[in-house]
């Protein structure tokens, strides 16, 4: 039973949707949001505005011509024939609204699609059809076990498998749509739906008890979601079951609260009417002839002019049997002759909408096989491209064989050219090290090798004392490290010229890199009263290619010994950011001269003498420039002269942890 009510605060949200659909008049795709939304909101209570919108919007999904409006908006028409019961017009629809689920492949479409077309069969009693198109429904919800969704699918396929007779089937199909549907509160109002078919399943089978307990469940529910409509639909239900066993009184209490619930809301004539037969119902059953010819002859009427079939034919048998007790028998032929025309009306009625049915499954089926031939022929034509395009490949590869056979003497003649240049630009490369190489050996190691052969000479010879030569070893010890260090600038800068740079990355303690070095400038630091400082964290672990880090702190550090007076400070600190760490060398030494920074930042080779006349190959500090941009890192130098300099760089690393 469809009922047809219209609350005041229904109306205002109407009202407001209205007035929005006349604000976005120009923009189609609101305006078509907005028609369905109107549609939906009259569908309670006025099925022929409901109709309007829906059919205005259905054009304007055809004219806006995106496929999935087009599907929003022939689902509500579908929706809207269905309570209509214009049910060969809503199979229609669904079946177009099919074809355009299937061409989008939306599944919510086509389970909203094959559903629509089920519930047609359901209410032609087509119960056989109605299933399949519900299990194929099933296929588009979610397949979780406990999907509300598959609660609802499930509701609906115990109703038909009720209706195709398996009674265990349906009974245990609304036994898991109820479990999945029991603790999602947001499906109240289903569950409720549910509950009724449930009653409805026992009471076809007798089973008196269990469907009273699924009435009261019912109840219950739609008590707590203080909804008057839907309390009445079910206390009808409850009485025509009661009525059904022969139960009067019962029968009696419920139409009676069906009738209570409607005066809460402005209900429809043909649904208060029903409530109100159905006292007359009991009445006859009581013998209360005078109340039930009352009650029949004042709502007939109510029932007749909204062309309700069904309960007309059950009525039309009460009114004559009453009005041939009271002794009406003119009364009571009339309504025994009116009762065999509408039932013949009936039959011829059903039997239109059969064949009504078939013929739209006919034009489906005829669609399909176009459809299908249209494919065929397609791919016959796909099959001839394909032919064409295979013969066209064939003669382009051949073209292209005969130009590459051309092209391939000028491309090996080209490569050979570049291979040539490029080994001549390794070559210039090499000879420029070479040369470089031979400049600071002949500059840089012969000095310190010829004070060792004179310091050997002078000891072989016995011309100095033991203190002399104490004194000179220091110096010569000095002159010795720095030619160790030079020599591994040397030789790593010539190999970092000749060959790409090779970074491997591990992790290692920066505080424990930075003491290292440290202790390999021991005797320097020593000989001049220098306090280094290691500020970095004990505990600082890094990930990055750590022989890179010890020559990039090797340079600096000896950078620093090398222009800071005797008693000053030298401060080796850090400060750890994201992803990467800034580390400071700072002295306070002579700094440096503009025009010194100047050939730094030329990456120009300089060789200038420390505060104790310490010599330098000016190629550490450069080859720190060169290895840090090299491996993506940033360098820079505040100083001035005689102001101390402060070298900061910084070392990217992926592990910033601490031990």
């Amino acid at each position: 039973m469809v009922m047809l009510v219209k609350s005041y605060a229904q109306q205002i949200e109407i009202d407001g949707l209205l007035q929005q659909l006349k604000e976005h008049s120009g923009n189609d795709t609101t305006s078509l949001k907005l028609l369905i939304q109107i549609s939906k909101g009259y569908q309670t209570s006025n099925l022929r505005s409901a109709e309007g919108y829906a059919l205005q919007a259905d054009s304007l999904g055809k004219k806006i011509n995106i496929d999935s409006f087009t599907c929003a908006a022939l689902r509500q028409l579908t929706s809207v024939y269905t309570w209509q019961y214009k049910t060969t017009e809503a199979l229609k629809k669904a079946f177009t609204l099919l074809e355009y689920a299937e061409k989008i492949n939306s599944p919510y479409y086509l389970r909203e699609a094959y559903l629509s077309i089920a519930y047609v069969y359901e209410i032609e009693n087509d119960w056989n059809k109605a299933l399949i198109n519900t299990n194929k429904a099933l296929k588009y919800v979610d397949q979780t076990v406990e999907s509300p969704e598959r609660g609802f699918i499930y509701d609906y396929l115990g109703t038909e498998y009720f209706g195709v007779g398996k009674i265990k089937e349906g009974e245990n199909y609304l036994r898991m749509g109820r479990k999945m549907l029991l603790n999602d509160p947001a499906s109240k109002a289903h569950l409720g739906d549910l509950e009724i078919n449930f009653a409805k399943l026992f009471g076809a089978t007798n089973r008196l008890d269990s469907s009273v307990f699924h009435f009261t469940e019912a109840i219950n529910i739609f008590t707590q979601l203080e909804q008057p409509y839907q309390l009445a639909d079910v206390y009808q239900q409850m009485g025509d079951m009661y009525e059904s066993f022969k139960l009067h009184a019962q029968a009696k209490g419920c139409y009676e609260k069906t009738i209570s619930n409607y005066k809460k809301g402005d209900i429809s004539e043909p649904d208060y009417a029903l409530a109100l037969l159905g006292l007359g119902a009991v009445a006859l059953a009581e013998k209360d002839y005078k109340k039930a010819s009352e009650i029949f002859h004042s709502e007939f009427e109510k029932i007749k002019a909204a062309k309700i079939l069904d309960p007309q034919l059950k009525y039309l048998r009460y009114m004559a049997e009453v009005d041939s007790v009271l002794g009406n028998y003119q009364e009571a032929y009339a309504h025994l002759k009116y009762y065999t025309t509408l039932y013949d009306s009936s039959y011829n009625y059903k039997t239109n909408k059969g064949l009504q049915r078939s013929q739209v499954e006919e034009q489906v089926k005829e669609k399909e096989a176009e459809n299908k031939r249209l494919q065929d022929e397609q791919m016959k034509n796909n099959y001839l491209l394909g032919a064409l395009v295979f013969v066209f490949v064939l003669i382009c590869f051949f073209l292209f064989f005969l130009y590459r056979q051309k092209t391939a003497a000028l491309k090996t003649s080209r490569e050979l050219q570049l291979f040539t240049a490029e080994k001549n630009k390794e070559l210039a490369i090499i000879n420029g090290v070479k040369d470089k190489l031979i400049s600071m050996i002949a500059h840089d190691v012969r000095s310190p090798l010829t004070s060792l052969q004179s310091t050997l000479y002078l000891t072989r010879e016995k011309i100095m004392n033991e203190e002399e030569f104490t004194q000179l070893s220091l110096l010569l010890d000095n002159d010795i490290g720095h030619l160790m260090s030079m020599l591994d600038n040397t030789l790593l800068w010539a190999r970092e010229q000749i060959s790409d740079l090779k970074i491997h990355k591990q992790i290692f303690n920066l505080h424990t890199c930075a003491a290292d070095v440290i202790n390999m400038h021991h005797q320097l630091i020593q000989d001049k009263q220098l306090l280094v400082q290691n500020l970095i964290p004990a505990n600082l672990m890094v990930k990055t290619d750590k022989q890179i880090i010890l020559t990039v702190f090797r340079n600096l550090l000896s950078n620093a010994i090398k222009f800071t007076p005797s008693g000053k400070t030298i401060t080796i600190q850090s400060t750890a950011g994201e992803n990467k760490i800034t580390v400071s060398f700072k002295d306070e030494g002579s700094g440096i001269d503009a025009d010194i920074m100047e050939k730094i930042n030329n990456r120009e080779f300089i060789s200038t003498r420390g505060t104790n006349n310490e010599k330098g190959t000016g190629l550490g500090l450069m080859f720190t420039f060169d290895l840090l941009s090299k491996m993506g890192e940033t360098i820079h130098i505040n100083t001035a002269p005689q102001k101390g300099t402060e070298i900061i760089f910084s070392i990217s690393t992926e592990h910033l942890t601490t031990v």
